[in-house]
């Protein structure tokens, strides 16, 4: 037996009705750790391990056959496994998440999360209160200002989150959302810690809302193809994206401007203000990692960071011939400008490309014609995947502008000009290089 002391580790109780994994057991510093199947069938599923937990972990996974070969991933956090016969061990040093791939199996997602703090009272007036090892189903959960959804670990909720002109609101806890949040034209909102799987629509539409925190986040879609992306924001201000992990079939961070889906455009549809770190990211079947578009529709859409994430994956075919790593889709008439880029590792799975900078004629979702983007830096990115393209490219009368590559990296090897890589561009200019 592993021993890890000064560690503490909670475990939550398996809901009624849910899938335990045929593939994959699962202990952390010798507590089992239940370990669910969920998905679409074969390799649509996702195996998950969910729980709380400080300090160092010693971790046993134990597949349903003899492991040959596996992947401990993401692959930037150096972490080294032992296979004895079918199980698998490795220790961390704290809370994480980990996408682990063996054989042929379908993967497994092991979610470290910290230890809670501050739970709610279930008999707060203001909270509903979701308690553990039970499927709580409702058609649709209407927020109020004020108000906390608490789900805690070992619960399921089978429900719609909406709201609309809010105040003060949180969606918060370790357990299990099967359904999609929408919520507009609010101030103050906070989802933290749950686990969100859908299968119809954007997994969380925010829409015109201020001062929003995702933190520790878990979004899984699946079913559907295409318009389940995982998270996003649209037309809004002051909005951060941290420690999550997204497997989505399509994107799975979209930044957006345009309000109401161009219903209304008497209102201020600007973005700005947006941050994206600490994320995993896996887009499955057509997507992104962190997209800006298709919708960028009006107004500017500016100072956005996306800074130290793992994009483990990119597939699928698009309206622009394929999807990469992360892009900026300007299929409209914003003003697309200082967004940066940086510390960010993508890794191999990339189908079709590495980068892409483009603004298009403005008439692929829309009708109001092209845009504007001028103004993108990266740094410290490090792309494995040699063989995939860089697309940079406008229109003849809007050129991609001030594209700055600061240490950038392909498959180990630093980036210093347009020959270090494949470098597809046309009607750009400014484009430089560090060193």
């Amino acid at each position: 037996m592993h021993i890890v002391s000064n560690a503490q580790v909670v475990t939550y109780p398996p809901p009624s009705g849910l899938t335990t994994s045929p593939d994959f057991t699962v202990k952390v510093n010798n507590k089992p750790i239940w370990t669910e199947s969920v998905g679409n069938g074969g390799m649509e599923n996702l195996n998950v391990a969910n729980y709380s937990a400080s300090g160092k972990q010693f971790i046993t996974v134990t597949a349903s056959s003899a492991i040959k070969k596996y992947a401990i991933l993401p692959k930037s956090r150096n972490i080294t496994g032992h296979v004895n016969g079918s199980s698998l061990t490795f220790t961390i040093a704290g809370p994480q998440k980990l996408y682990i791939e063996i054989d042929g199996l379908p993967h497994l997602a092991i979610f470290s999360n910290p230890l809670e703090k501050d739970i709610p009272k279930p008999d707060d007036k203001n909270v509903f209160f979701y308690g553990p090892g039970t499927i709580h189903t409702e058609k649709e959960i209407d927020l109020q200002s004020n108000q906390t959804i608490y789900i805690a670990g070992g619960a399921v909720v089978n429900a719609n989150i909406r709201g609309k002109n809010l105040q003060n609101v949180k969606i918060i806890g370790r357990g299990i959302l099967n359904g999609n949040v929408r919520i507009s034209g609010s101030t103050n909102l906070e989802v933290s810690g749950i686990f969100i799987r859908s299968t119809s629509g954007w997994c969380n539409t925010l829409t015109d809302c201020h001062h929003t925190i995702y933190k520790n986040v878990k979004v899984f879609s699946y079913k559907t193809v295409w318009g389940i992306d995982g998270i996003d924001p649209v037309s809004c201000k002051d909005f951060t994206i941290d420690d999550c992990f997204i497997r989505t079939r399509d994107d799975c961070i979209s930044i957006k401007s345009i309000l109401n889906h161009g219903r209304d455009t008497s209102k201020d549809i600007n973005t700005d203000s947006i941050t994206v770190k600490n994320c995993v990211l896996m887009g499955w079947s057509h997507a992104d990692g962190v997209t800006m578009g298709f919708e960028l529709q009006g107004g500017y859409a500016q100072n956005v960071l996306v800074k130290n994430c793992d994009i483990l994956s990119s597939r699928g075919q698009g309206r622009t011939g394929g999807h990469s790593a992360f892009s900026i889709v300007c299929d409209g008439p914003s003003i697309v400008r200082n967004i940066r880029f940086e510390d960010i590792r993508v890794e191999n799975a990339i189908e079709y490309k590495n980068m892409e900078l483009i603004v298009t004629e403005g008439r692929r979702y829309g009708t109001a014609g092209p845009g504007q983007i001028n103004g993108v830096y990266l740094k410290n990115i490090h792309w494995a995947n040699a063989g995939k393209p860089f697309v940079i490219a406008g229109i003849p009368t809007n050129f991609v502008e001030n594209v700055t590559f600061d240490h950038c990296y392909l498959a180990g090897k630093l980036i210093t000009n347009m020959n270090d890589a494949d470098f597809e561009t046309e009607f750009a200019k400014d484009i430089k290089f560090i060193p």
